[in-house]
């Protein structure tokens, strides 16, 4: 009797809770409603409360940040955008979209930026984000729109082009037969984009990108993309840092099956006179995967091929220590688009090898052996032969080297990244009205209360 009875209580609670919440959202939605309608009726003008812009970086993961993956989009929201894109005039807050969690908006602080997980309650979601009034929402392709759906109408959205892959890219990568890639091609993410072709700025990193954007996202040939190159940061070039180098060959990114591992373990067989060293870890699929690769790796770990070092996921310092030593960095993915390990190996001195050609880089700077469908085995003699030719001309590398820190210095350094950055987001961005808000600063708070992390 007392277990029922506290189990009734229980629920009443909760219905009154559920109750409440309900009836503060309405109210607050009602509020502001009618706030703008008189604001309307006035034929007032809305003044900015700050001069600063308000800008939303929407991604699905922020290179381990709040326990999401590392990859390429995390390493450039947390590490580029996040650290380098806020200013004087221009604040950052990060929504990882995609995930969405019971109750409250879930926030941390994450290196000083605020970072947020959505309601599972769409009406919380909506309202949440009205009272933030980003002036801007940034998404580093577009990934999901769990959460810019709620945006109000008539807001701005910068998408920033990175790897958009049409069904024609996802038919290649399925002849991946060995541990076949799982596709997230999501219709309902493309027709969103194209609905509003007209409303939304784009900029892709990639000049090559344009025509798989256009085809992936429905988009009008009437509808501008501007190239804003991924930044990196560069080091000044040194005469010396040829003489750092070893004859060491890595393998940068995660061991996903779009990754092909298992080539780069085929390719450090074919030549024990060179090491080798994979900088990554797995994060999907993980049984299946460490299975595809247990004739190169045990359980533990350690590495069954005697030049061949596995090193798992290496950030900062460590990283840099194998790109600074290594001469070569071998892509053996089946798909790519212009990765951030390419720019991060040339701005080392480190040259490349692979079956992928990114606005020309590979072949510019380094060995491109041609398109590899499959699983890829019968490609790695072509591989071997790649990797031979840079190791063994060490004139010709060194030049090739110095060329492509000058074509870095050129295109995508973070001053240049940072300048073209704001400049789309300023003019992207409309006024905020902060009599309508003001208010609700606590509310905001009461939603979202954040934790440093």
């Amino acid at each position: 009797m007392t277990d029922s009875r506290s189990r009734l209580i229980s629920q009443n609670i909760s219905i009154a809770g559920t109750l409440l919440w309900t009836f503060l959202i309405e109210l607050t939605t009602a509020r502001l409603d009618y706030v703008h309608r008189l604001r309307k009726m006035a034929g007032s003008r809305s003044r900015p409360d700050r001069k600063r812009v308000k800008v939303a970086l929407l991604i699905d993961e922020y290179f381990g940040g709040w326990d999401t993956p590392y990859g390429g989009y995390g390493f450039l929201a947390r590490r580029i955008v996040a650290r380098y894109l806020p200013n004087d005039d221009l604040d950052l807050e990060v929504i990882l979209h995609g995930t969405k969690c019971k109750g409250l908006i879930q926030t941390r602080v994450i290196d000083g930026i605020n970072v947020y997980r959505m309601s599972q309650s769409d009406r919380l979601t909506r309202l949440w984000l009205r009272i933030k009034a980003y002036d801007v929402f940034l998404s580093i392709e577009l990934t999901s729109i769990d959460a810019i759906v709620h945006a109000p109408a008539k807001h701005k959205h910068l998408l920033w082009v990175q790897d958009p892959r049409p069904q024609s890219e996802w038919d290649e990568i399925a002849t991946v037969k060995l541990f076949p890639e799982p596709s997230y091609y999501d219709q309902r993410i493309y027709d969103y984009v194209a609905r509003r072709q007209n409303d939304i700025r784009f900029v892709t990193q990639g000049k090559f990108l344009i025509p798989m954007a256009r085809e992936l996202y429905q988009l009008s040939e009437t509808v501008p993309i501007a190239y804003l190159p991924n930044p990196i940061e560069i080091a000044p070039f040194s005469d010396d840092a040829g003489d750092q180098k070893e004859n060491l060959v890595i393998f940068l990114g995660r061991l996903d099956s779009v990754k092909r591992g298992w080539l780069f373990c085929e390719i450090a067989k074919r030549l024990p006179n060179l090491k080798f060293a994979v900088l990554g870890a797995v994060h999907r699929s993980a049984e299946r995967n460490l299975e595809v690769l247990s004739p190169y790796i045990d359980t533990d770990g350690n590495s069954l091929i005697s030049n061949l070092h596995f090193a798992g996921h290496l950030d900062g310092e460590a990283k840099l220590s194998y790109l600074r030593r290594a001469k070569v960095l071998v892509n053996t993915s089946i798909h790519e688009a212009l990765p951030v390990s390419f720019l991060e190996a040339l701005a080392s001195g480190t040259l490349l090898v692979s079956c992928r050609n990114p606005e020309g880089l590979t072949e510019q700077f380094g060995r491109f052996v041609g398109t590899v469908l499959g699983d890829g085995f019968e490609s790695i003699d072509t591989f071997t032969e790649a990797i031979n030719l840079i190791i063994e001309d060490d004139e010709w590398r060194r030049a090739t080297a110095l060329a492509a820190h000058r074509y870095l210095v050129k295109h995508h350094t973070i001053e240049q990244f940072q300048q073209q950055m704001r400049t789309h987001n300023r003019h992207g961005s409309r006024s905020i009205d902060a009599g309508a808000l003001v208010s609700l600063s606590r509310l905001d708070w009461w939603i979202a209360r954040p934790e440093v992390s």
